[in-house]
């Protein structure tokens, strides 16, 4: 099973940086950042009206999206429009993952091995095969109750 902290990680939205650690991030200035607030594009953290801002993890991708949208000659609204859509799609994908993956193994630095959930409907688990050096994905299926061999899944490919 993958551990409850890596589960936590693919769920969890609290982690928080200040703008200034942001700024340094993405390459966009403080002052950006405010417009971007102030035309509702980003969200700080609602805090004293003395503390700096600070940004939960989903607006920092947003922030780097939106630079990325910029930097490719997007408007500023636009540019936000499709990091929006594109945010949407990654929390779409993180919920699944954070369901789906029952395990991740890396082998010899070389091939990284998810597996995937149990499908009820075939009563067998995906195991998803990653080679680093070729960049080739492949899969197996096998039935639940089998235990995996991962020196076998790799002898397969």
């Amino acid at each position: 099973m993958v551990g409850a902290s890596l589960k936590r990680l693919l769920e969890n939205d609290q982690l928080v940086v200040g703008i200034s650690e942001l700024s340094d991030i993405v390459g966009v200035s403080p002052r950006q950042l405010r417009y971007w607030e102030q035309k509702g594009f980003i969200r700080s953290i609602e805090a004293d009206a003395n503390c700096p801002r600070k940004y939960r993890l989903p607006t920092v991708i947003k922030v780097e999206l939106i630079k990325k949208y910029l930097d490719d000659r997007f408007t500023l609204s636009k540019a936000a429009e499709k990091a929006e859509i594109r945010q949407k799609k990654m929390h779409h994908v993180r919920k699944v993952f954070s369901k789906a993956i029952k395990d991740i193994e890396l082998i010899d630095e070389r091939y990284t091995i998810l597996q995937i959930g149990n499908f009820k409907e075939e009563n067998a688990k995906m195991y998803i095969i990653h080679d680093n050096e070729t960049d080739e994905l492949t899969y197996k299926l096998l039935p639940v109750d089998e235990k995996a061999d991962y020196e076998q899944l790799l002898k397969e490919l």
